[in-house]
């Protein structure tokens, strides 16, 4: 499992997608989760690589309970569970924690072994309560490619290498996919889009203060639900404007415009997200406006019901 250990803590060379769209409800949200985690996985596991199924199963050390993983309900050829691994290591999440251990499970498989599209929903449903869903943390480990795929629930999937150019695929072809709250950091990674744009101190706390007025100005308590319709005014000079829309519809922003009479161009960037959040909407649009030469004009929230 060294490999599995030596990917887990290298965040440095990781991605994270979004998966579940929170515009999105019922079925609808489900499959747009199903598909995305698919679409990713089908790109990173080829049908020849080796692959580790691991289930990782926390529980306190005098725990006398043994919670099955139940890996079986997940391949299609029941025969190979008689090769399970199974070890004791240091608690998952805190490896300090003496009072805490870990039970990680292990199977060796090839791509075709796994009920894939049962599996995302397992671990997809789970945080709702529904069935199927899973025990445990799952990974899926790529021996071959040394990558790993993690879904940790509805909302998301992490992808992890050892290396970032094997990552660099996944960045440009499922850019829109990225988290857009990590997105700035990402860029930079891979030096590309905002990589090497930045913001003053000065003009950050101008714009964190600006923030607290206008939340405060909402009536709003960010410590109870506050999911709102965010939507960012951005005025860019009309020749920068096709670059500048074409890289912000590359992320999870909905992207609309009109022409100003004075040669620059209004973007208007909506998302469906907690206000509390709205500090890492500011830095990309403050960020973006940058970039393009233009203005960010501010922000405003509807709360969503």
């Amino acid at each position: 499992m060294r490999l599995l250990d030596q990917l887990k803590k290298n965040s440095n060379y990781s991605i994270r997608f979004e998966l579940g769209l929170i515009q999105l409800k019922g079925k609808e949200y489900f499959d747009e989760m199903q598909l995305r985690a698919t679409t990713i996985l089908n790109s990173i596991f080829d049908k020849n690589d080796d692959i580790l199924i691991v289930v990782c199963i926390s529980n306190p050390i005098d725990y006398k309970k043994i919670d099955s993983p139940n890996i079986k309900r997940f391949i299609k050829n029941k025969k190979l569970i008689y090769v399970l691994k199974c070890k004791t290591i240091a608690f998952e999440f805190d490896e300090e924690d003496t009072e805490m251990e870990t039970k990680q499970y292990s199977l060796k498989v090839k791509k075709h072994d796994i009920r894939l599209g049962y599996l995302i929903q397992s671990i997809g449903f789970n945080e709702f309560g529904m069935k199927p869903r899973v025990n445990g943390s799952f990974y899926l480990l790529n021996l071959t490619k040394e990558t790993l795929f993690h879904m940790y629930d509805d909302r998301g999937c992490d992808v992890y290498s050892l290396e970032k150019e094997k990552l660099m695929p996944l960045y440009y072809k499922f850019r829109k996919w990225i988290l857009d709250y990590d997105r700035i950091r990402f860029d930079r990674m891979f030096e590309q889009g905002l990589f090497n744009i930045y913001e003053t101190s000065e003009d950050m706390e101008k714009r964190l203060e600006l923030n607290e007025k206008k939340v405060k100005e909402t009536g709003m308590n960010l410590y109870q639900v506050n999911t709102c319709y965010i939507t960012h005014e951005l005025e860019i000079p009309k020749e920068f404007a096709e670059e500048c829309l074409s890289e912000m519809t590359q992320t999870g922003f909905e992207i609309n415009f009109e022409q100003k009479l004075n040669d620059s161009i209004i973007l208007r960037a909506t998302k469906k997200e907690a206000l509390a959040l709205v500090d890492y909407q500011t830095e990309l649009m403050s960020l973006y406006s940058r970039k393009y030469k233009g203005k960010y004009n501010g922000w405003s929230a509807i709360k969503a019901f």
